[in-house]
């Protein structure tokens, strides 16, 4: 009896000190939890936060995200809830489950019922409008980047949604069924054949190959293309480039594909679950890609401006045997694969643009509804006006708003409800005013074939750089 009573004793002791222990020393390595996390301070103690209960608060928050073997405990939670009840926190925020589980992002489907655009505007003539604009600004610096020769083009890529729509779930949003309908899939297509805006479209292309082979262009549980078929669309890309700009690149040899279970990133919703086991044991196919080492080759600059489906290639490919430069700028944000700049606002936005051969707008169909995320307007600005013809566009725009008192109120009433000031508040309307009326503040831009320039443009051609010197 008493040697019964010390085994419990020492096992409660062991559950009851394991955990600051862990949390303490860090001993066991356990695997991390998928996600983002918003990490928390421990508080500091002063009569006033313990006295108003922010301290309180606060150390908890702070212990809940802190504790000792966290990790495992979450997961073997979600495990439960999962076997259980087919419950997990993420589904309906962060995925949604559809049939034979399969998962997709919230925003693949809404976009496949067409009820997307309601992120953006509140109505599909705007929405329209918005799209009809973004083909022509395409149009445009195509038509001005060309003769520099620097290629712009789209990269249409496809939705796990318009590839796999037989697993999708139900329209979560029933409520939205009888609103008009809209969605870029459709809509750019016939404004890029109207405008004959060069374009790749990987959208219709892998809906026909699905039929065509048996290998997964999805994964059942990641959002993006899988990692080999991404390969293929690397690979048909790089001959649109070489027949676009009439060059010859180095072009890939993709070897024969070995099977195994899902790697990063083709089960990135599913890791999302934090679950103790994979949902599924379905295995993918991945191979090596070299390239034909050609010597004669031209390797190009290439920009791509997008979204995350850019990662499966640019991650794969040996990109500095095929590229003399390859920056990833990420939702026209945050830079990548570029030694000297991190965030666009680092950049000379000119410079980039006619020191490039091709630029490329890289973009699922879920995200087209914002081309660009800024780029087409902010590029057509840079190479048409010099920096004072901007801002004084801006300060015509500017009056529109100071001259309207109604306008103005709401101004007063978003800087009071915010914390903004006044001004930061109206530049921001000033921004919003422009970007979606630029021919009423850059007349020249009514035309379609645009023949005014930037001074900064002859600078550019007589010194090869602006940032030489």
């Amino acid at each position: 009896m008493d040697r019964t009573k010390t085994i419990l004793f020492t096992l409660t002791a062991i559950l009851l000190f394991a955990s600051p222990l862990q949390k303490q020393f860090n001993v066991f390595k356990p695997k991390q939890l998928n996600g983002v996390v918003e990490e928390t301070s421990m508080p500091r103690l002063t009569f006033q936060s313990y006295a108003g209960g922010t301290f309180q608060k606060d150390c908890e928050a702070h212990l809940k995200q802190t504790f000792g073997f966290r990790e495992p405990i979450i997961r073997l939670y979600n495990q439960c809830q999962w076997d259980l009840f087919r419950q997990s926190t993420v589904i309906g925020d962060q995925i949604l489950m559809g049939k034979d589980l399969w998962i997709y992002e919230p925003w693949f489907v809404e976009d496949h019922y067409q009820t997307r655009y309601l992120d953006y505007y509140g109505d599909t003539a705007s929405m329209a409008k918005r799209m009809r604009d973004d083909a022509k600004r395409v149009f445009q610096l195509q038509s001005i980047l060309k003769p520099y020769g620097t290629y712009l083009f789209v990269g249409q890529l496809p939705g796990k949604d318009m590839v796999y729509p037989e697993h999708l779930p139900d329209n979560p949003k029933p409520e939205l069924e009888d609103v008009p309908k809209i969605s870029p899939r459709f809509f750019f297509e016939k404004e890029f054949e109207r405008w004959h805006i060069d374009h790749v479209n990987f959208e219709q292309w892998f809906v026909q190959m699905k039929h065509d082979t048996d290998l997964p262009l999805f994964p059942q549980t990641g959002t993006h293309w899988t990692k080999y078929a991404s390969l293929f669309a690397a690979d048909s890309l790089i001959h649109y480039m070489e027949d676009l700009g009439h060059i010859n690149m180095r072009n890939l040899n993709i070897g024969e594909p070995h099977y195994g279970k899902a790697q990063s990133p083709d089960d990135d919703l599913e890791s999302l679950m934090n679950l103790m086991r994979p949902l599924t044991k379905e295995k993918y196919p991945y191979a090596e890609v070299t390239t034909d080492g050609d010597t004669s080759a031209v390797l190009p600059k290439l920009i791509t401006i997008g979204d995350s489906f850019w990662w499966n290639i640019a991650l794969q490919l040996p990109m500095n045997e095929i590229f003399t430069a390859y920056p990833y700028w990420y939702y026209f944000n945050t830079i990548y694969y570029d030694e000297t700049h991190n965030s666009i606002g680092e950049i000379d936005l000119l410079d980039e643009m006619l020191s490039a051969d091709f630029i490329m707008l890289s973009y699922s169909s879920a995200l087209q509804y914002y081309l660009g995320n800024g780029f087409l307007n902010q590029a057509i600005l840079t190479l048409c006006y010099d920096p004072d013809e901007i801002e004084a566009g801006k300060a015509r725009a500017k009056d529109v708003i100071q001259n309207n008192a109604q306008w103005m109120d709401q101004v007063r009433n978003k800087a009071a409800e915010t914390g903004w000031s006044i001004n930061e508040v109206l530049n921001n309307e000033v921004n919003y005013l422009v970007d979606n009326n630029m021919e009423d503040y850059y007349p020249e831009l009514r035309d379609s074939i645009v023949t005014k320039r930037s001074t900064r443009v002859k600078d550019y051609l007589l010194g090869d750089s602006l940032s030489n010197p």
